[in-house]
């Protein structure tokens, strides 16, 4: 069963930073866009406006905030928002690391939920009910909001939905999440 108020809502993972492209860890490090990561989100900031979207919640971390800045600015009616809860999990001393070791680490964490091995790492259960949350009050303050997170993120919203994972999702790509006869359905727009 569904842990998300069924709602339509949108979803973006920010646009492309330094250590995505090194595949590194970021976590709660603060990590800026890149040129290519500011170029997606002007590219998606083009087609965004044909959307119902009336809020925007972001992670405030700044590859998310800049990534929902940039869109921001091409529906400056909107409400811009942002909300601690819908940051990266935090990955203590995993992050700067290669993203390898925290697929490696959320295997484990899929055979036994209480595997937690690395100092400072938030853990699987924490990082849910933390996003659940956050994405939750979003709905309640609006209709079809968008928000504006992180790839780990979208994993663990999955979950919630009770959908299939999906473990890597694009840079700056609009996803539709909607409730469909009891279900969840993502669909890639634009």
């Amino acid at each position: 069963m569904s842990q998300i108020i069924k709602k339509k809502f949108y979803f973006v993972r920010h646009g492309r930073t330094d250590w995505n492209d090194r595949q590194l860890c970021q976590g709660h490090t603060d990590i800026e866009l890149n040129e290519a990561g500011k170029a997606e989100a002007f590219m998606l900031s083009q087609i965004i406006p044909t959307f119902p979207i009336k809020t925007i919640f972001s992670s405030p971390l700044k590859r998310a905030s800049e990534t929902a800045l940039i869109l921001h600015t091409s529906i400056p009616h909107t409400t811009l928002k942002y909300d601690d809860q819908l940051k990266e999990r935090a990955w203590g001393e995993v992050e700067g690391k290669s993203s390898q070791l925290m697929y490696i680490i959320e295997e484990q964490e899929t055979l036994d939920p209480l595997f937690n091995p690395y100092q400072g790492v938030e853990s699987r259960t924490q990082f849910k009910s933390r996003l659940q949350t956050g994405i939750n009050q979003s709905l309640l303050q609006c209709e079809s909001p968008l928000i504006v997170s992180h790839g780990r993120a979208f994993l663990i919203l999955c979950e919630l939905l009770n959908i299939p994972l999906i473990k890597q999702i694009p840079n700056a790509v609009l996803l539709e999440c909607s409730p469909k006869d009891g279900n969840w359905e993502i669909t890639q727009l634009g």
